[in-house]
């Protein structure tokens, strides 16, 4: 990590982001208590080790199980998709270390400048229809900090719209003591 690339704001702004994805982690997880009748403590003790999208996953599933309204459903499916936008950045925050960017004052991980530039193309087309040949886009994962915070502010705004329409719909778990 370039010391004069990742600043003290960069890490605040990676740390609200993480902490937004735990708290959308939370209110799955309150979810699958309520609807399951299983205590919270229980089901983040069975859920602990499950990514975000194995989580929202066993979610959906268990809402299909217990015939939660089909409106409830796509409500929820429409709050958790969010996650999916930026679950790619949640994982470089977690696991990759930064660079500078282009343009000045962004930054990107540093596994964009590893390995080629571009996407191999196919050889061959085996199945007869041709395949789009995509490249890689350093812009897709490089990130100012006004696109850091903005990430920001939309995760925690659909955290608690989110936990609002779960609390009107009585979707929400009595915590745990």
């Amino acid at each position: 990590m370039s010391q004069a690339a990742v600043t003290d704001q960069h890490l605040m702004l990676f740390g609200t982001i993480t902490q937004c994805f735990a708290q959308h982690e939370v209110l799955m997880q309150e979810i699958m208590a309520a609807v399951s009748g299983a205590d919270v403590t229980s089901i983040r003790l069975l859920t602990g080790g499950l990514s975000v999208t194995q989580r929202r996953d066993a979610l959906f599933n268990l809402l299909r199980h217990r015939a939660v309204p089909f409106n409830q459903v796509d409500q929820i499916r429409n709050y958790l998709q969010i996650l999916q936008t930026y679950n790619a950045l949640r994982h470089d925050i977690a696991h990759a270390t930064w660079t500078e960017g282009k343009p000045k004052n962004s930054i990107r991980p540093l596994w964009l400048s590893h390995g080629p530039i571009a996407a191999i193309k196919p050889v061959h087309d085996t199945d007869g229809d041709t395949k789009p040949f995509i490249e890689d886009d350093d812009d897709k994962a490089t990130y100012a900090l006004d696109d850091l915070r903005e990430i920001g502010v939309n995760l925690t705004k659909n955290c608690a719209e989110f936990r609002a329409y779960l609390t009107k719909v009585d979707l929400m778990s009595t915590p745990a003591a």
